[in-house]
């Protein structure tokens, strides 16, 4: 059998449906049944079978091994020597044959084995799939057959209720008077007629006769009916149960209803009991229930009883006569449901029945429905009322339920009708009774209506959470308060009685813990506890088991808990004794408890409280003497000898460590204290013998409203309107300065200073002790240090003034000052002129106090105003404001500020604006697109979240909301957006057309799906609910209804609980460069993409609003979002979350598709290019038919080839495209991303926002400017010239709404917005390449260019395409531009930035492009940045060195080219073109032209050599140890001849050596004159010896500056620079001479050298530095150069002349 084959045909196999979670109720889920792995190999090996047989063919020989030694053939046999070689060869034949068939054999065997396992593995699946289908057959049986047990014992109450309903009757009609015999002798009972005993069947089963009623005896005593006791007899009549066409399973399955026989009432006295004859009782049988069920009939009139042994007594009274009752129609079908009863039953007597006692009421043993009202009116008992329904509760509903159920519903001789208007009447819930009245014409009207309100307002789920909700809701239980707690006991009893009532014992909600631990967060710990060894001790809670508490458990508990409270309560209110106080615990009597208004800083001791005071005195007792210390009650602490002895450290300790009062020593919080002695030295609140520790231990009162670390100096009890004076300051210690913030405190005693200053200015001082005390008397000891330093004012920073001793710790703080300084120099007048700095939220970090009096005395009058107001105060430090910030103003009583929320009016503004920046950041390396931690948490939430669903017939998917964490519930009651839906409609009003518009979307979103309409009852039940504004704006010539789902309330807002999660698209520069690459493009829409993506359950709630359809009387109806809408800050990501998994898991033999959707979709546009036509139409069938699988329709098709969209159905195609084909138009502009694509010429435009003509402001600005949309970056040179106006706007300090100030800022703005109508004339080709070069044979390279002004930098690229006939294409692939930074930057530092700002571009659409890329070229005009990228970053400043490393990074170094600023297309950038410009024949749009040259003519580097900027070099230090060879030079001094100190010199490096030869080698002299030339200029220079050593420049002040002095490495000597160097005619030694100092001996013993001989000199060549400020050297001030003739320079002069003097050879 064939493998394949019989993996086709396995069977599926069946699934049980599963429980759903409760978060997908709403929903049809499906599963994918999991596909069986393929059948594993047969684990039989060849190899171990021929292992197994070699073994044994080797141990059959191995005997004969040991006599004679035998030859060993290849197949590893052993054969005897005495076979020839050809015998050997044919026996080797034979046993590879049989290695080859037993091999042949056994791949057979294993291909038997393999279609055996598939048949047995067929088989089990099979077996396993019949298993199901019976156990499922089962669990349908015994439905039914549990049915059919209700259906009887329906059946049997009614049949008894008739029957009883029959004997009242015939009792009421027993009432009429006789008309014959003594009352007083009494008949004997009737007899019955045993001639119809012998009676046959036939003859009574007559079925065109009604039942004869049951007739029963007359009473001896008409007035003891009521009083004795109903005894009754069942009938053995058999009825008819069911027609079998109602139960359609019992065709299938072998069971069916048992028939019932039963026997007619039999005649008997009211007071007896008779006993029913025994019937014989058929053995119950299959065939007799088939049997029985044939002969039921269905018709609705009542079925003829068949004859019994028992004849029914004739009917001696009225039985139609009754007084003061109604009896009721019986149903016509009311004889058809009779419930089964046995023989047994029937024959028995009934049970607990006893012989009645007279005046004695034996009650039925059963109580059956519809006797109750009876029995009720005749013993006069008031009928119960039904309740109504009118508060749209869960509760009162359920028992509006009950009383139905108990009360009407069990009347089966009542009508349908009825009952159904009797339900209307008690429905007073305009939503429930609109829902009853949906089935007035039902044909059971009332058990559809009764169960419709019981699935919208009875599920079992909605009780709870209105009850858990209600429960909740109340205040939490406080341990002691027994009221309290019986009523939440009672509710949870009622609650678990109500459960049990709809869902029956075990039903989910009533075993649901989580509604256990919600109400026990309700409870006080001890009392969870207690509830906890309960479930633990009875068994309810197991460890190491799943087994939980439930809500029956809480209940049982809670009412144990409540009977042993009223019975303890009880005893004890029986019994009261006084107990006795236990030792140690002294009898405090506690103030009651008051509400107070907390605040900050207060030194306040003791409140006055006359209204609790008058309380007390009412109910004073006594208080008893109890002493804390010794724990007695025979005296006070006062009188405490004991304590007394203590001294002041051990009471502070005792008070501390046992954590008692520091007022009365006792063990309770001082917020409690009762104390009311004021103490006899300070008259404060607290023992007398406290007063000396009371100081310490009330450290911690002081500092509760503050954190604990801190103490801060400057917040005495003031007015927040009374300021400080509060002065800026500069901080100075050596070289390092600090700006901050002083208060200049008079009433401070010492001047005191914050950490901060301490580490910046890195202070060092002496450790040192204070105590600080406040004006409240509170000591405090503060171990920290006193420094010292300067300070000065920031006007005048060069006056400084020294601060001697101030004292800094760590903890003191000082509170911040924010001070209106021009709204009060606008209110006073002698403020106005004043130069007075601002206080905007400035926290000082120095408190001078009165120890620097010099800084704190006023240094001119002090400037007063009006009484009242503030005071200008100028100090050595500047001026200061004092006193009040406002005029003093007459007390209105106490006002108490309780909510304060400041509103920041620009913080949204400027993250716009930020926004609007960061618009040319380009995302070119991995660190900017790294995941973030709640990126991450979404993206893995939606991974786990997202299903499929099935919404009308459409499997589609739902994703959730991406909540924070930890989760926020939100709750907004739909009066937060009423006042928004008011707007709405008022605005409405004014335009009908727009009104009708605004309705039309509602009513298309409900129609659609898209939103669902719900009650307030509904709304209610959710745990959290949120409500949302909308309105309508016009955008791109459409109204849209806008959602807000940013709106807020009480300080939230959906967005703000929502992550945007990440980035899962690409980008949109992305697309766009995509969407360019070939010649054939097409582009396509997602159909309302957001709205294909439903919601899950839980969220729906937090997405409702308002709308009542323009009905501004009726009430707002509740809608609720079913989809993900749009505004909120999540969509965009689990749409695209939702497309993406789709297409992934229907990516088999579809891999590009999948690229497609990854990789050419922005949200829900869809723009790709191909080489063909042929390919865009086999991408544009399949994308459509991809994205239908999951719920998405792509229509919108358009192309530039009319054949690939031809095909399709008008509704998939674009309006343009439509015109196109009907040949309607030529003007076909489709949106493309915002701009606008001409499919006919296959061009990119810009669409015109409208502009406005309104006052040009800073806000107007940016809004023309933000709405000028350019993703490529084609209008770049136009654009950033309005980003230059902004910035320049910023430095005049305006407002985002005051006039642009100065004239020609506004003119130029002016000017270029009225370009802006020129915009639609801009067109650029879509396509890189024409239709020839778009091969993959062409060559690609790629050009980008880079420049900078010191306004703005930035950088173009384009792409140059060759094709196969060597034709070169240039076009133009995007733009980036910057504004320069306001703080100034050098040119090479701004060339940086741009040439940055290029290797990005490039980066970025080298990533993006799928196209071959062959080469990229960089081009830069600034040769600095190219001499920069050839060096090291390391050596330059971090400004340099970071970009430097980063372009490094990026590029090659190979990639980059120097070009000319007029050959450089992002000069444009710099400058700035206007769009007319743009818009034709241009450098910008058409690359510079030497790129269509071949490369051999393109710019290269000038031959000039930069000049590095030294500037930009990092200043490095060198820590180390360096070896320096040990050599001891003479002492030049020593000598009086340049020979003898050159000789001296050679000696002493070359030692013994040299004392040998008198003769010196002229290596060993040019060595000794190198060593004492560089050891002349090491000290003559140092430090620029060093300087140069390290390659740093010399300083600007030093003497060698003005001979740009280098260093030559070959000689380690300082030589002269300058401009010789490009001289071409002379050697080394002439352009750069040796510098030496004229004043060093060495310089003077080699001029006396050289005086007698002037040609050495000049040949030798030696540059003397003869400034009079160098040397006192006055033979010969010049200096002398080797060159021939010798230059020199006189140096002192104010003009520097320049001579030459001729110097001839010395005579011989």
């Amino acid at each position: 059998m064939d493998r394949t084959g019989s993996d086709t045909e396995k069977m599926d196999r069946p699934h049980r449906r599963t429980h759903l979670p409760p978060h997908l109720d709403d929903y049809e889920v499906d599963y994918q049944p999991i596909q069986d792995p393929p059948p594993k190999a047969s684990t039989t090996c060849p190899s171990h079978s021929r292992s197994s047989s070699r073994k044994t063919s080797r141990s059959g020989i191995s005997s004969h091994s040991r006599t004679s030694r035998r030859s060993v053939t290849s197949t590893g046999v052993y054969l005897p020597p005495e076979l020839s070689s050809v015998q050997t060869a044919v026996l080797e034949e034979k046993i590879k044959q049989r290695q080859f068939d037993s091999l042949q054999q056994q791949v057979q065997e294993d291909s038997l084995a393999d279609v055996e396992y598939q048949r047995l593995q067929t088989q089990a699946k099979e077996a396993q799939r019949i298993q199901e289908e019976a156990l499922a057959a089962k669990e349908a049986l015994s439905k039914h057959l549990e049915r059919q047990r209700k259906l009887q014992q329906a059946e049997t109450e009614l049949e008894v209720a008739k029957l009883v309903s029959s004997m009242l009757i015939t009792n009421s009609g027993s009432n009429t008077p006789r008309p014959s015999g003594s009352p007083d002798s009494p008949s004997p009972p009737p007899q019955p007629d045993q001639t119809n005993a012998s009676r046959s069947p036939q003859s009574t089963s007559s079925s065109q006769l009604p039942p004869p009623l049951p007739t029963v005896t007359s009473c001896d005593d008409i007035s003891q009916l009521s009083l004795r006791p109903l005894a009754l007899t069942l009938p053995t009549t058999t009825v008819s149960v069911s027609s079998p066409s109602t139960f359609p399973l019992l065709q299938a399955v072998s069971s069916s209803v048992v028939t019932v026989s039963e026997t007619a009432p039999k005649a008997m006295p009211l007071n007896t009991v008779t006993s029913v004859p025994h019937v014989t009782h058929q053995p119950f049988s299959v065939a007799t229930v088939m049997s029985n069920i044939g002969q039921s009939t269905s018709r609705r009139g009542p079925s003829v009883p068949k004859q019994s042994n028992t004849a029914p007594l004739t009917m001696n009274m009225n039985p139609y006569v009754m007084q003061q009752s109604f009896i009721p129609p019986v149903s016509t079908h009311a004889y058809q449901q009779q419930p089964p009863i046995t023989s047994q039953q029937a024959s028995a007597p009934p049970p607990n029945v006893r012989s009645a006692q007279p005046h004695s009421f034996m009650p039925l043993p059963h109580t059956y429905p519809g006797t109750e009202l009876l029995f009720a009116s005749a013993y006069g008992i008031p009928q119960p009322k039904l309740p109504v329904f009118e508060s749209g509760n869960e509760s009162d509903f359920a028992l509006l339920k009950l009383a139905l159920d108990n009360l009407l519903s069990n009347h089966s001789y009542l009508s349908e009708q009825y009952k159904y208007h009797v339900l209307l009447s008690h429905l007073k819930l305009p939503s429930a009774q609109q829902l009853a009245k949906a089935y007035m014409y039902h044909s059971h009207p009332y058990s559809a209506a009764l169960q419709a309100l019981q699935d919208k307002y009875g599920q079992p789920r909605q009780l709870v959470q209105s009850e858990l909700g209600a429960i909740m809701n109340s205040p939490p239980l406080r341990l002691g308060d027994a009221n309290a707690f019986d009523s939440f006991a009672l509710s949870v009893q009622s609650l678990v009685g109500m459960l049990r009532t709809l869902e029956g014992q075990n039903g989910y909600e009533l075993m649901c813990g989580s509604h256990v631990d919600r109400l026990l967060s309700k409870l006080p710990p001890a009392y969870r506890d207690s509830f906890v060894e309960y479930c633990l001790s009875r068994g309810i809670l197991q460890t190491g088991t799943d087994r939980t508490y439930t809500l029956p458990d809480l209940a049982t508990w809670l009412e144990i808990k409540s009977q042993a409270k009223r019975i303890s309560n009880r005893a004890a209110a029986l019994f009261p004794s006084d107990l006795a106080k236990p030792q140690g615990k002294p009898t405090t009597y506690s103030r009651p408890k008051e509400r107070f208004t907390p605040v900050l800083l207060t030194s306040e001791r003791s409140i006055n409280r006359p209204d609790t005071a008058a309380q007390r005195s009412s109910t004073k007792l006594k208080p008893r003497p109890y002493c804390p210390h010794c724990d007695s009650r025979d005296h006070y602490l006062n009188a405490c000898e004991q304590f007394k002895k203590l001294t002041t450290a051990q009471v502070t300790t005792w008070i501390r460590e046992g954590k008692r009062c520091w007022r009365c020593g006792r063990t309770h919080d001082v917020g409690v204290c009762n104390l009311k002695r004021l103490c006899s030295v300070c008259r404060e609140l607290h023992l007398t013998v406290l007063h000396d520790s009371v100081q310490d231990t009330s450290r911690a009162v002081l500092m509760v409203s503050l954190p604990p670390t801190r103490i801060y100096l400057d917040r005495p009890n003031r007015s927040p309107k009374v300021m400080l004076k509060v002065v800026k300051v500069l901080l100075h210690s050596g070289r390092k300065t600090m700006e901050t913030h002083a208060v200049l405190d008079d009433g401070s005693e010492r001047t005191l200073v914050l950490q901060p200053v301490v580490q910046q200015l890195k202070l060092s001082g002496t450790p040192e002790l204070l105590s600080l005390q406040t004006i409240h008397q509170c000591h405090t000891e503060l171990t920290g240090s006193s420094v010292s330093f300067e300070v000065s004012s920031v006007s005048n920073p060069s006056k400084k003034f020294a601060i001697h001793n101030a004292f800094t710790a760590p903890g003191l703080c000082l509170a911040e000052h924010h001070y209106p300084v021009a709204a009060l120099q606008r209110a006073y007048r002698h403020l106005k002129d004043l130069p007075l700095p601002p206080m905007d939220k400035v926290r000082p970090l120095l408190l001078i106090g009165s120890d620097m009096p010099h800084l704190l005395t006023p240094v001119q009058p002090v400037c007063k105003g009006p009484p009242g107001g503030p005071i200008a105060v100028r100090t050595q430090l500047g001026w200061s404001l004092q006193g009040p910030m406002s005029p003093m103003q007459p007390s209105r009583g106490s006002q108490q500020c309780l909510h304060i929320m400041s509103v920041p009016t620009c913080d949204n503004l400027f993250q716009h604006v930020e926004r609007l920046w960061q618009v040319d950041t380009l995302p070119y390396n991995t660190k900017m697109v790294t995941r973030s931690k709640q990126d991450k948490e979404a993206y893995t939430l939606l991974q786990n979240a997202t299903v499929r669903v099935t919404v009308d017939c459409v499997r589609r998917y739902a994703t959730p909301l991406l909540r924070r964490t930890p989760r926020t519930l939100l709750q907004a009651d739909k009066t937060a957006v009423l006042p928004s839906l008011r707007r709405t409609e008022r605005t409405l009003e004014r335009d009908p057309d727009r009104a009708k518009i605004y309705c039309s979307e509602i009513s298309k979103l409900e129609s659609a799906g898209y939103v669902a309409k719900i009650t307030a009852e509904e709304a209610n039940q959710s745990e959290e609910s949120w409500f949302i504004p909308h309105h309508m704006v016009h955008h791109n010539g459409k109204d849209r209804i806008v959602f807000n789902c940013s709106f807020q309330h009480h300080g939230q807002s959906l967005n703000d609980q929502l992550l945007p999660g990440p980035t899962l698209g690409p980008s949109l520069l992305g697309v766009l460069l995509r969407f360019r690459q070939h010649t054939v493009a097409i582009s396509g829409d997602i159909k309302g993409m957001f709205h294909q993506v439903r919601l899950l359950p839980g969220d729906k709630s937090v997405l409702r609003f308002l709308w009542r359809g323009m009905c501004r009387e009726a009430e707002p109806e509740i809608y609720e979002w079913q989809v993900l809408p749009f505004g909120t800050t999540c969509s965009p990501c689990c749409a695209i979350h939702a497309l993406q998994h789709h297409v992934q898991e229907h990516k088999e033999g579809k891999t590009e598709l999948v690229d497609i959707v990854e990789h050419s979709f922005y949200v829900d546009n869809c723009l790709h290019s191909v080489p063909s036509a042929s390919e865009a139409k086999v991408i544009v069938d399949g994308l459509r038919q991809l994205l239908s699988e999951g719920g998405f329709e792509i229509r919108q098709w358009a192309c530039n080839v009319p054949s690939v969209t031809e095909h399709l159905p008008s509704d998939a195609r674009s309006a343009s495209s439509e015109r196109w084909l009907a040949q309607s138009s030529t003007d076909l502009q489709e949106p493309t991303l915002g701009l606008r694509w001409d499919c006919i010429n296959d061009t990119l435009g810009y669409n015109l926002r409208s502009v406005e003509n309104v006052e040009p402001t800073l806000r107007n600005m940016y809004k023309t400017l933000a709405s000028q949309y350019d993703p490529l970056g084609f209008i770049t040179p136009f654009t950033t010239r309005a980003k230059v106006i902004i910035q320049d706007l910023w430095k005049h300090n305006l407002g985002w709404d005051d006039p642009i100030e100065p004239s020609h800022l506004r003119d130029t703005w002016l000017s270029w917005v009225e370009e802006l109508p020129t915009l639609t004339k801009i067109h650029f080709p879509r396509a890189y390449t024409p239709a020839a070069a778009d091969n993959p044979s062409a060559i690609r390279e790629l050009h980008v260019f880079s420049d900078a002004s010191e306004r703005a930098y930035g950088s173009v690229a384009y792409l140059r395409t060759t094709d196969e006939q060597g034709q070169i294409h240039i076009t133009f692939v995007s733009a980036r531009s910057r504004v320069a930074p306001r703080k100034c930057l050098s040119v090479p530092r701004l060339e940086l930035c741009a040439a940055l700002t290029g290797a990005q571009l490039g980066k970025v659409i080298q990533t993006e492009l799928t196209l071959p890329i062959h080469k990229v070229t960089f081009w830069s005009d600034s040769t600095t940045v190219l001499y920069w990228l050839t060096s090291e970053s390391c050596h330059y400043k971090v400004f340099v060195g970071t970009r430097v490393a980063e372009i490094q990074t990026l590029t090659e170094m190979a990639e980059w080219k120097y070009v000319e600023s007029n050959h450089n297309p992002a000069d444009h950038i710099t400058r700035g073109l206007t769009l007319t410009e743009i818009a034709g024949p241009h450098q910008w749009s058409s690359g510079p032209a030497f790129l269509i040259q071949s490369p051999d003519q393109w710019p290269s580097m000038p031959q000039t050599k930069a000049e590095p900027d030294c500037n930009e070099l990092k200043k490095s230090a060198f820590i180390g140890t360096a070896s320096v060879p040990s050599v001891s030079l003479p002492v030049p001094g020593n000598f009086h001849t340049w020979q003898e100190l050159v000789k001296a010199t050679s000696k002493s490096l070359h030692g013994a050596a040299a004392d040998t030869d008198s003769s010196i080698k002229a290596s060993e002299y040019i060595e000794a004159e190198k060593l004492l030339l560089a050891q002349a200029q090491m000290d003559s220079f140092p430090m620029e010896v060093q300087h140069l050593k390290a390659g740093h420049p010399v300083s600007p002040n030093s003497r060698l500056g003005s001979l740009a002095p280098e260093y030559d490495d070959a000689t380690g000597l300082i030589r002269v620079g300058g401009r010789l160097r490009r001289a071409t005619d002379l050697d080394l030694e002439a352009i750069h001479p040796i510098i030496l100092d004229p004043s060093h001996h060495i310089t003077k013993l080699l001029i006396k050298e050289r005086t007698n001989n002037s040609f050495t000199l000049a040949q030798r060549g030696f540059w003397q530095n003869c400034a009079a400020s160098i040397g006192s050297f006055e033979v010969d001030k010049q200096f002398v150069s080797i060159s021939i003739p010798v230059k020199i320079v006189r140096y002192g002069e104010p003009n520097l002349k320049l001579h030459e003097w001729q110097i001839s050879p010395p005579a011989d």
